[in-house]
């Protein structure tokens, strides 16, 4: 259909006025707006991620497509911080991928990370899920972060390998100390952040964590939330210089059923939200990060942590 000019400036001055309105809090009730604005240093909302993967990344272990973004799963959770992990398909699931077209990023990485300069942090992944890695998307990764104001480390995900397995890692300790003396040479400083699942803080790793500027601190067994601090002090042993980031799963995982994962209960999510609240008050934790792969599935757990962001999001620590 043709469209006038006058038209169309009309069309955009209202588009543009919405948006405004919706970053003031004005165009929808206060918990319908999104994280726009400028976080105000200090508060409990400028420690807070959220994890993202490819849109769809989980389907495997959810068995239902997804179609938010990492940058829509930012805004609504009103997080201004974000974690970009990417992930490729596993072995002999490459099919079931294709056949609903899903993609990990793909080279060149800028054009993904175009719509993140509007958040505050962005961390990036050199081993994606899986603890996957190779040294082509590495180098294109580091060169990237040194590039965008505001991409401030890079991440390992699944870094840590099972006890079967003969590495203990995604890279060697040479090769750690490789990155780190890039990421903190001349010029921009970048931090190293890794993943650690409580049910591996009884590894001997110790060396690898100590090279690592941040630890997200993650519990697979929602059943080990109950251990939550005996964890914590584990890890505070464990790392002592580093800072950590306490990860909350959305999802229970069970490996016998499918789909493998299905909704958190509303108190498991309270209770990591509110420890977490706790520790951040104390200083004992940097940050609190929500997964936010499939937040359009609108969970109650996810509707509950979300209200939370907005109660508590705004108050100074």
């Amino acid at each position: 259909m043709k469209r006038t000019e006058a038209g169309i400036v009309a069309s955009r001055r209202r588009f543009l006025q919405s948006i405004a309105a919706i970053s003031a809090g004005l165009a929808f009730p206060h918990s319908a707006a999104g994280q726009l604005c400028p976080v105000q240093p200090g508060t409990v909302r400028d420690r807070l991620w959220v994890f993202c993967n490819p849109v769809n990344a989980d389907y495997d272990i959810v068995r239902r497509r997804t179609v938010m973004s990492p940058f829509e799963s930012a805004v609504f959770m009103g997080a201004p911080n974000i974690i970009m992990t990417n992930q490729y398909p596993g072995a002999g699931e490459e099919e079931m991928y294709r056949k609903i077209g899903y993609k990990p990023w793909e080279s060149p990485f800028e054009q993904y990370a175009f719509p993140l300069r509007m958040l505050k942090r962005v961390v990036w992944s050199i081993v994606g899920a899986g603890g996957v890695t190779n040294d082509s998307e590495r180098k294109e990764v580091m060169a990237m972060a040194f590039k965008i104001p505001n991409i401030v480390g890079i991440y390992m995900d699944d870094f840590f390998h099972d006890k079967s397995d003969p590495t203990p890692a995604s890279l060697t300790l040479d090769q750690l100390r490789d990155i780190r003396r890039q990421l903190k040479g001349p010029g921009k400083k970048l931090d190293l952040y890794v993943t650690l699942y409580t049910n591996q803080l009884d590894r001997p790793i110790g060396e690898y964590l100590a090279l690592c500027d941040v630890i997200s601190l993650a519990t697979w067994e929602p059943a080990e939330l109950a251990n939550l601090e005996a964890n914590l002090a584990k890890l505070e042993k464990l790392a002592p210089k580093s800072r950590i980031i306490l990860s909350c799963y959305t999802a229970a995982f069970d490996g016998k059923q499918v789909p493998h994962w299905t909704a958190l209960p509303v108190p498991a999510m309270q209770d990591q939200c509110e420890v977490g609240l706790r520790w951040l008050r104390q200083g004992r934790i940097d940050g609190i990060c929500i997964y936010g792969n499939f937040l359009d599935f609108d969970w109650e757990c996810m509707r509950w942590a979300r209200e939370w962001i907005r109660k508590v999001g705004d108050t100074q620590l």
